[in-house]
């Protein structure tokens, strides 16, 4: 039945992309070797002085983006989520800093030969004042900025971890869907605070012929809260906070509602360098709370390096197909997730399930907000864990991973 179910899901996700990439024409442009002219597939340009620069974590082009939870098998890293913008805007969290509405950017120095947001390569920016946290202070009345949607995007993602007929393996299908909602200009500044509820089932087939017990489904309902501050300032900062129940839908106590945050210090170090560095709240069996941080390098607007814990991630255009920038990648992340549930004896229990995960895919952004992911990948290190009978604990076999999902 679960595998039944995550092949329908994929077909479902395989006809959106279709029909998305459709729309696009059938001409293929590959990168070359010396710096594409501004507006060209992977590069754009900076808006121009007066233009707000608005963040928003939801419409990545890892389209992993769902939810931030890293360690959730309905959640993306949190890399992916937050701080990833399109692959081919360079005017994201993680981006050159750009002039805003409220002043000038600070000083920039590019570097030779590299592709800048503000013109050729190797080109000059004239140092300018820094940007503030609340530009328009703290006593102005709410305004509504008018260039932003109320609903972003609709986000649908399919996961499928293969199970063998092992007594101690476990076949895991997991379909998550999402909607986004923008409040513009939170706590008076130039950014939106963006709120997600979201859904997850998750289909398990497993284990067989062992103490240990699992029921055949659970899900997770939640609401997502996500804050990224003004990314023409220097220092900056990326907050989360989620609150949702997780469980079968058989069992709901207290252990089902999970609390679960993020907040990462953002400091643009270089054009092209940027780091960041936090805590991750949890709120799972096994981990409570984990440091978080890395650097990420951007050389080219081309090319990504996100050296960031515990999601890393490499990511390169390849071509753009008709209206579509296609990119690789190579990721890796702990996946997983927690719950509530009930054991055939009819007593109530919270497990763990935990794994590493390494995956390469592509990804691709269009017109109209369309973006969408295909990825494969392996699955090492898995184990799953019971809070009140540990003996029951076991170790499903390693595996590969196929994940794609689309959002509009």
């Amino acid at each position: 039945m679960a595998r039944t179910c995550g092949q329908f899901g994929f077909a479902l996700i395989a006809l959106a992309v279709c029909a998305g990439l459709a729309r696009g024409q059938s001409t293929i442009q590959f990168p070359r070797g010396t710096p594409a002219p501004a507006n060209a597939a992977g590069i754009i340009t900076a808006p121009a002085p007066g233009a707000a620069t608005t963040v928003n974590p939801y419409t990545g082009g890892s389209f992993n983006a769902a939810p931030f939870d890293p360690y959730s098998s309905n959640g993306a890293p949190a890399y992916q989520f937050w701080s990833n913008t399109q692959p081919s805007n360079t005017t994201g969290v993680f981006a050159q800093p750009t002039p805003g509405s409220f002043g000038a950017s600070p000083p920039v120095i590019t570097q030779p030969g590299v592709a800048s947001p503000y013109g050729p390569a190797g080109a000059p920016v004239t140092p300018g004042s820094p940007g503030y946290l609340f530009p328009n202070g703290v006593a102005q009345p709410f305004t509504v900025d008018q260039g932003l949607r109320l609903i972003q995007d609709l986000r649908l993602r399919q996961t499928w971890v293969e199970g063998s007929d092992s007594p101690t393996d476990l076949d895991i299908n997991d379909t998550d869907v999402a909607v986004t909602f923008t409040w513009p200009d939170f706590l008076w500044g130039t950014q939106p605070l963006f709120t997600s509820p979201a859904f997850a089932l998750h289909l398990w087939d497993g284990p067989s012929g062992i103490s240990a017990d699992l029921p055949s489904k659970a899900y997770s309902a939640y609401l997502d809260f996500q804050y990224a501050t003004d990314p023409t300032i220097q220092i900056g900062a990326e907050l989360g906070f989620r609150v949702g129940v997780y469980s079968d839908f058989n069992t709901l106590v207290t252990d089902s509602i999970r609390f679960q945050g993020l907040g990462l210090g953002v400091a643009r170090l270089t054009p092209t360098i940027t780091a960041k560095f936090g805590v991750m709240y949890l709120d799972r069996v096994d981990v409570k709370l984990l440091p978080a941080g890395g650097i990420l390098w951007t050389p080219t607007p081309q090319i990504r390096f996100d050296f960031f814990f515990p999601q890393p991630k490499l990511a390169a255009f390849l071509a753009t197909v008709g209206r579509y920038d296609v990119w690789w990648y190579l990721a890796g992340e702990y996946g997983g997730g927690s719950w509530t549930i009930e054991r055939t004896a009819g007593n109530t229990e919270q497990i763990d399930i935990n794994d590493m995960r390494v995956s390469a895919g592509l990804e691709w952004t269009g017109p109209r907000g369309f973006t969408g992911f295909v990825e494969g990948g392996w699955v090492f290190n898995r184990v799953v864990l019971y809070r009140g009978s540990p003996a029951d604990n076991f170790t499903p076999e390693d595996t590969f991973m196929v994940r794609a999902g689309f959002s509009w």
